[in-house]
């Protein structure tokens, strides 16, 4: 006979922002959840990715905004069908946070920060019965068996629980000081279980800059900006926005909008390179700049012209071709 559901026994392994929201789902339909991290606290990386402003969706068209997760659109459409950018708006609405869009159509909280939206969400998690072990790792079963019962390294040693079903939200291994490091991976492994390569994404890129880039430029942001790239099956992709120039090389929203098929590119290029192309000037035709450029000078240089005509100033004569993958380490 099976077990009463309010006896039974769910665990989340892992104590991100989609594990918390498993709990969240499993606490809801009434039945006991316990979320393991092996951090001393959760939601570390969703904490810092907080200092910078925190982006919780996008307000543009919901159909364009789908096409943004490229081959995985076709399995990440049915979820977030489930919860569109306007639902999850309002849910964080109900935790007492307001959100903005931003000039970018980028959603923020009003106030700008992460730290509010999780302390209101944990306290409903835990005013819902959710039961958090923080300093808990996973490292696989006893006997390499999951009846058997699953492991967790702890500051006072192994402790083995045995649960009736079991959520994996364990991230990838972007950010190991902060928890993603990946080590999941091989429990799974000897359990043969097959397991995608992780890959680096929504990440910068290193250039190999010169030092005059470096020292003049570091840390200038280039806005009102498009990037067009190729992928390696002959599609191109064209997006505007802005990034940064950094000393290792670029970052920012633009660039991660990119890093996907730029990161594609390199792997299938033997020399580890890839080559995008920026427009400087997006919203003006060729003919417009054409246009501007004929008009008088008086006296002007032609730094000045390309200046007060048509708003092109330094550091936008760099050229920028090659690169590597910056994994956020």
């Amino acid at each position: 006979m099976a077990s009463p559901a309010s006896a039974q026994r769910i665990a989340v392994i892992g104590a991100g922002p989609a594990g918390l929201m498993a709990a969240e789902h499993i606490a809801n339909a009434g039945l006991a959840v316990d979320v393991f991290d092996a951090m001393p606290s959760v939601a570390r990386k969703f904490l810092l990715a907080g200092i910078g402003g925190m982006n919780i969706t996008h307000a543009e068209d919901y159909d364009t905004l789908v096409t943004r997760y490229g081959g995985a659109q076709s399995q990440l459409k049915p979820i977030l069908d489930d919860l569109p950018p306007l639902e999850l708006r309002a849910w964080i609405h109900a935790l007492g946070v307001d959100t903005f869009v931003g000039t970018s159509q980028r959603v923020f909280p009003t106030d700008m920060k992460a730290a509010p939206l999780l302390r209101a969400w944990l306290h409903r998690l835990r005013s819902s019965g959710v039961t958090f072990h923080p300093r808990h790792r996973w490292t696989g079963w006893n006997n390499n068996t999951p009846q058997d019962g699953w492991v967790f390294a702890t500051p006072d040693g192994e402790v083995t629980h045995q649960f009736d079903a079991v959520v994996l939200a364990l991230g990838g291994a972007s950010w190991a000081k902060l928890g993603s490091d990946g080590r999941w991976c091989e429990p799974l492994a000897q359990m043969q279980v097959d397991i995608a390569p992780l890959k680096p994404t929504n990440c910068g890129f290193e250039i190999p800059w010169s030092d005059f880039i470096r020292e003049r430029f570091a840390g200038t942001p280039l806005k009102n900006i498009a990037v067009s790239i190729t992928d390696k099956n002959g599609n191109t992709e064209y997006k505007k926005g802005e990034f940064v120039l950094s000393e290792y090389g670029i970052e920012g929203s633009l660039i991660y909008a990119i890093s996907a098929p730029l990161r594609d590119l390199i792997d299938t290029n033997g020399e580890k390179t890839a080559e995008f192309f920026l427009d400087w000037l997006p919203n003006m035709t060729v003919e417009q700049i054409i246009k501007k450029l004929d008009q008088p000078r008086k006296g002007m240089s032609f730094s000045n012209v390309l200046r007060k005509k048509i708003k092109f100033t330094s550091p936008h004569q760099c050229t920028i071709k090659r690169m590597l993958p910056h994994p956020k380490q």
